[in-house]
């Protein structure tokens, strides 16, 4: 399997390192504006790799990702002071645009992950400047969000994250949010599951509102940043597990950011070897879809203030 990065940064590499535990990775391309940085990474991965599975590691230039079975994008760059949110994220469309340009000219076939931010909207960009399949383009989405929620319910459930299946859904961002109606743990609604629960006050762990994990969930990368600077760990090691998922044809549920009507979104579907298999329905409660058109339409403001600004 064929493997190209644009972006050796933080993100870039996290997922390049996970990606040599699952052994499933033959060729890895680092691509970067930064030559030399990307040739020390490739050449530090290298030496990694021998202690994993062999794998051919080395930077390279848009041409040597031809017969990529996956290209993952993190490549962007970061606010400069003074600057608005628009012109950053201007600035990183016409990155992604250039990007897309390379993927459609050397690895038309492969299937597109994009990881950078706002994962939305430029996933959104990525599938329209590639002209490819919605199928074939998708984001990281809210897979990272759904881990976080799973990690945080498991601790404080004390049971197994494999048990629980729950969802954070839409925007990437500030809009997303938690389907509780859709919550599940060992089959048994969340909601039931904690009404039965038999943890009482003065417990190692007592219980705690479904409110503050939500908000524990949504607030986690600007502590991780706020401490350290970025987040790079945990999304490397979601994507590297997205990645051999779908090359292992699961067909298993994440939360992606998927095309739906006119946005790309954080929703579950099931991914494989041909992308997304499958856009699963979600029989949500009423507040549950407000919340969600209105992630949507944060999405589409996103996407049209870009549009008007660059005249795309």
């Amino acid at each position: 399997m064929k493997v190209s990065i644009y972006g050796a940064g933080r993100v870039g590499i996290s997922v390049a390192f996970s990606l040599l535990h699952y052994g499933i990775v033959d060729e890895l391309v680092i691509v970067d504006i930064d030559k030399n940085r990307a040739e020390g990474e490739a050449l530090d991965l290298l030496h990694a790799s021998a202690v994993f599975k062999y794998c051919n590691i080395y930077a390279g230039k848009p041409e040597d990702t031809k017969d990529s079975d996956f290209i993952i994008i993190t490549a962007g760059r970061a606010q400069r002071p003074g600057e608005t949110r628009l012109e950053l994220l201007a600035d990183n469309v016409r990155i992604i645009k250039e990007i897309s340009e390379n993927i459609v000219r050397y690895s038309k076939d492969s299937l597109v992950i994009n990881i950078t931010n706002p994962v939305d909207v430029l996933t959104y960009f990525i599938w329209k400047f590639s002209g490819l399949h919605s199928s074939k383009v998708f984001g990281t989405g809210t897979t990272l969000d759904t881990a976080r929620l799973r990690a945080l319910l498991a601790k404080h459930l004390d049971i197994s994250p494999a048990s629980i299946h729950a969802y954070v859904i839409g925007e990437h961002g500030d809009s997303e949010f938690i389907p509780l109606s859709n919550a599940m743990v060992g089959g048994v609604p969340l909601t039931d599951f904690c009404e039965k629960c038999e943890k009482k006050a003065g417990d190692t762990i007592p219980c705690i509102s479904f409110e503050k994990i939500a908000n524990e969930v949504k607030t986690a990368a600007y502590k991780i940043i706020e401490k350290k600077g970025a987040t790079n760990l945990a999304i490397g090691a979601v994507t590297a597990k997205l990645i051999d998922s779908i090359w292992k044809n699961e067909r298993r549920v994440w939360t992606p950011s998927v095309y739906i009507e006119d946005v790309y979104i954080g929703y579950p579907a099931v991914l494989g070897r041909k992308g997304v298999e499958k856009v699963m329905h979600l029989t949500l409660e009423k507040d549950e879809q407000e919340k969600l058109e209105y992630s949507k339409a944060v999405i589409r403001r996103a996407i049209k203030e870009i549009e008007a600004a660059m005249l795309i």
